[in-house]
C-alpha cells in the first residue's frame, strides 16, 4: 500500500488528533474487537475480486494483509479506544515503491484511529512513521 500500507499503513491520525471516533451521523460509534474480528475489503474493493486488499483480524489477536492474492504483512492486532494497534512483519516494498529492492521482512508498528463506525464499515487514518494515510474498510461476509 503506498496509497494505503495496504492500509495497514493506513489509518490514524484523526482519532489520534481528537482522541475520539464519530459516527457519520454524529452519534458516538465504537468497534468492538468481536466486530472486528473478521475480513474486511480496503478503499472500496469488491470482497469477490481477488487482486483487492484485504485486512483480516482473527480472534486470536492475529492480522494479516493480503494484496493482489498474496499475504503481504503478518503480525499482531490489538484495539483500544478506537484505535487498532498492528505490529507486523513485511517488505519494506509494502510501504513503498522506492524500495522494491530491498529484501527480507521487518517489524513496523501502525495505528489506525477509527471514525464514521457502521456494523458493517469503518473508515480510518493510519500512522507508520511519517506516512499518514486514510482509508475505508468495508466488512466482507464470509
Amino acid at each position: 500500500m503506498v496509497r494505503t500500507i495496504g492500509f495497514i499503513t493506513a489509518a490514524t491520525l484523526a482519532a489520534l488528533v481528537t482522541g475520539s471516533a464519530v459516527a457519520a451521523e454524529g452519534a458516538p460509534a465504537s468497534l468492538t474487537e468481536a466486530a472486528l474480528v473478521g475480513n474486511w475489503v480496503v478503499n472500496e474493493g469488491k470482497c469477490t475480486d481477488t487482486n483487492a486488499e484485504f485486512l483480516v483480524f482473527n480472534k486470536n489477536g492475529s492480522v494479516v494483509s493480503v494484496r493482489d492474492g498474496q499475504t503481504d504483512a503478518a503480525g499482531f492486532w490489538k484495539l483500544d479506544n478506537n484505535k487498532i494497534f498492528l505490529n507486523v512483519l513485511a517488505t519494506p516494498a509494502r510501504l513503498h515503491e522506492e524500495l522494491k529492492d530491498v529484501e527480507g521482512y521487518y517489524p513496523f508498528d501502525i495505528t489506525i484511529a477509527t471514525f464514521g463506525v457502521t456494523a458493517d464499515g469503518f473508515q480510518g487514518v493510519g500512522i507508520l512513521g511519517e506516512q499518514v494515510r486514510y482509508g475505508k474498510f468495508a466488512r466482507c461476509k464470509t
